[in-house]
């Protein structure tokens, strides 16, 4: 995959998160003036995790976030008793 097609598959994630968010925050009756604030703060955070993800620390940080949630998994819930 080359580098322009990264830059846009990130760049049309980071929209669709924006859209999500936009959505989600009209449909949740969140001022407008609100919205308007947070999407340029939610964007600049984006760009500062995409930058993020190729560093060796926020990968590892992700791989044992990812293997405390599998662990967790494997745990069954206990069986409920019958009265």
């Amino acid at each position: 995959m080359n580098n322009l097609q990264k830059t846009h598959q990130d760049a049309a994630l980071k929209g669709a998160l924006l859209g999500v968010l936009t959505y989600v925050a009209v449909k949740a009756n969140v001022s407008t003036e609100l919205v308007a604030l947070a999407i340029p703060v939610v964007a600049a955070g984006l760009s500062w995790v995409s930058t993020k993800i190729g560093d060796k620390n926020t990968a590892l940080l992700i791989k044992l976030a990812v293997a405390a949630v599998e662990q967790d998994k494997k745990k069954k819930a206990p069986v409920k008793k019958k009265k």
